[in-house]
């Protein structure tokens, strides 16, 4: 039986060094200095932390080497208390970091990726049998396929962030992508690119005009869904920005785990917007909210709170 609650994650993991409090962005030649840096655990363990903090049992089919960035992530799973079981830990290295570098608002980044094989991940869903399967990349053609047709084996639903797009609908593999998955989960930047429209209630119609469910992360501005005939916006409660690495990778699993436990559009939405607003009070997503602080600011939105999570 497919576990009612389970999320399985895929995406690759990054180790996020977030450098803040530059004075302005160096030029050519010029070196600068920031005034903070953290050094972080990222890119698809954000997703895992954030649904594990959310009480919602997140598998995570990671890829790690011998390196110390993969040691790093692995201390930190085990801090956080994640399930471990699904890790691929290669006896080389699977060296993955990412530099984000913060000035005036705008962030730049500097990526490294291993160029290691792509990992099958249809065991794991067979295995796992999740409810969901959170897709953290846009992943197309046989891979994609196989994905879908494992989660479809087990009544799972597909649900995608496509992270950094560069790709359009002109293209006819993006739109294949997009009519074979269930929930698709872009930011504003990636909505407008994808579609080529300037209006964000534009880019979500086109959007929605292929995927049954579309949510659209804005930022500090309100969050656009689509399902049906249903629309809905959700305006992002108001914090103290410390950081927004990581804030849309929070905002995907408050998302799924609405749909995990059956809420409607509309409390998905807001519960999503929620948890990347609160993730910003600490750098690299590292304040993602736990079940109980979402519980105590909005109670309606995680009805699951008040049952006894099992022993």
């Amino acid at each position: 039986m497919t576990d009612e609650h389970g999320v399985l994650v895929i995406g690759d993991y990054y180790i996020d060094m977030v450098f803040a409090g530059l004075p302005r962005w160096p030029q050519p030649g010029e070196e600068i200095f920031a005034s903070q840096i953290r050094v972080l655990a990222g890119g698809a363990f954000t997703h895992a932390r954030a649904l594990h903090r959310l009480r919602i049992p997140p598998t995570w089919a990671a890829q790690l080497g011998d390196d110390p960035y993969s040691r790093l992530l692995l201390d930190t799973a085990a801090a956080e208390g994640l399930d471990t079981s699904a890790y691929l830990v290669h006896d080389h290295a699977v060296r993955n970091v990412s530099v984000a570098a913060s000035h005036a608002g705008e962030r730049g980044f500097l990526s490294f990726k291993e160029p290691v094989p792509p990992r099958d991940v249809t065991g794991a869903i067979i295995r796992h049998r999740p409810a969901i399967v959170l897709i953290a990349e846009l992943r197309r053609g046989e891979r994609l396929a196989a994905v879908v047709d494992a989660a479809r084996a087990v009544d799972a639903r597909v649900v995608m962030d496509p992270q950094h797009v560069e790709s359009t609908l002109r293209d006819p593999a993006v739109r294949t992508v997009l009519r074979s998955i269930d929930v698709f989960l872009p930011n504003a930047a990636e909505a407008r690119r994808l579609t080529g429209r300037e209006q964000l209630p534009d880019a979500v119609e086109d959007l929605a005009a292929l995927t049954p469910v579309v949510a659209v992360k804005n930022g500090a501005d309100a969050a656009l869904a689509a399902h049906g005939a249903v629309r809905c916006t959700a305006t992002p409660p108001e914090v103290t920005v410390v950081d927004t690495v990581g804030a849309g990778d929070c905002f995907d699993a408050g998302f799924v785990a609405g749909l995990a436990n059956g809420l409607d559009l509309d409390a998905c939405l807001r519960l999503a917007t929620w948890c990347g607003s609160l993730s910003t009070r600490d750098y690299g997503g590292a304040a993602a909210p736990h079940l109980d602080d979402i519980a105590r600011l909005a109670p309606d939105l995680v009805p699951w709170a008040s049952v006894t999570p099992p022993s």
